[in-house]
């Protein structure tokens, strides 16, 4: 399988390009994630001139709206630069499948990030300056901070949908009416997991695909909503009703013993008694079996979401 391409905060990679000199290597990112992805470095607040090492930065709220100054200097604003920077940025983030960004960063943050009244007290939370223009611009990209990824529920969703990204922008489905609808049913057991009212509106909204001249435009907005349902992290009532919907494929393939054995590790998972691999893991010893059978199901994203070595739902 082809490495993901992902943005990143140069920092967690190792790079000292911290205000200080320092780095925060993310130990996840390049030993575990590092051996799928290929990654592609990004420093703001290098890139716009301001050195290393520097004085922090950080985010104030004025008349004008939030500004990105110096700790020690709020004449010195760096918030124009770090915006046009972002700006000149997203063509290349065009070509890449995903994005980490360093927690807490006046730049950089996703969320979360102190904003400092005229008092300096910190009194609301906001996204880094740099950060905010590339989900405002690109809301379709898969987005994470370093800090987050510490949650195995978060990681594995963001790690999938790298892939689901991954695979929209390497196959270009939008091109025709058939490869789009089959991307769509490709995803059906994914999205009904995340956002069953999104797999409805985005089935409704890829129902009438004759004119060609709107595809483009019917699978941007069809992206959109897709990144957008896979950014909730299921709900366990969701999973266990996917792996139901799952099992009612193999009614007549399985013996009463064999369904009830699926039965069990299903109703163990509700329990947390057992992480949601063991369902999924006989669902798919079935789903092999019997593959020849079931087309639609061997295709669905659900059972193969990214490589299997990353054992991202052991833990969850």
């Amino acid at each position: 399988m082809e490495k993901l391409k992902i943005a990143v905060s140069s920092c967690l990679l190792g790079e000292e390009v911290r205000f200080n000199g320092g780095h925060k290597r993310h130990r996840w990112l390049t030993h575990t994630l590092g051996e799928y992805a290929d990654f592609v470095p990004y420093c703001p607040e290098v890139a716009i001139g301001m050195g290393i090492p520097r004085n922090p930065i950080r985010l104030i709220q004025t008349d004008s709206g939030t500004r990105a100054v110096d700790t020690d200097d709020a004449t010195r604003d760096y918030t124009d630069a770090l915006r046009d920077y972002a700006e000149s940025v997203l063509p290349e983030l065009d070509d890449v499948d995903g994005y980490v960004l360093m927690q807490g960063s006046p730049s950089c943050g996703m969320e979360r990030v102190k904003l400092y009244n005229r008092h300096g007290i910190p009194e609301k939370n906001a996204s880094g300056i740099y950060a905010e223009v590339i989900m405002q611009h690109r809301p379709w990209l898969p987005v994470e901070e370093s800090g987050r990824l510490t949650d195995a529920n978060l990681v594995e969703n963001f790690v999938q949908r790298l892939y689901v990204y991954r695979e929209w922008r390497t196959t270009r489905p939008w091109q025709s009416a058939k490869t789009l609808i089959d991307f769509h049913a490709r995803q059906k057991y994914l999205l009904m997991m995340h956002d069953y009212a999104a797999y409805k509106r985005l089935g409704q909204l890829l129902a009438d695909l004759k004119d060609k001249s709107r595809l483009e435009a019917i699978g941007h907005d069809y992206l959109e909503g897709l990144m957008t349902a896979l950014k909730q992290v299921p709900k366990r009532g969701h999973r266990v009703n996917v792996l139901q919907h799952v099992m009612g494929y193999f009614k007549q393939e399985l013996s009463d013993k064999e369904k009830a054995s699926i039965r069990r590790s299903i109703e163990q998972y509700q329990a947390r008694e057992v992480p949601f691999i063991v369902p999924v893991a006989m669902l798919k010893h079935y789903a092999y079996l019997h593959g020849d059978r079931f087309p639609y199901l061997m295709n669905q994203t659900f059972l193969n979401p990214y490589p299997e070595a990353l054992g991202l739902r052991n833990p969850i």
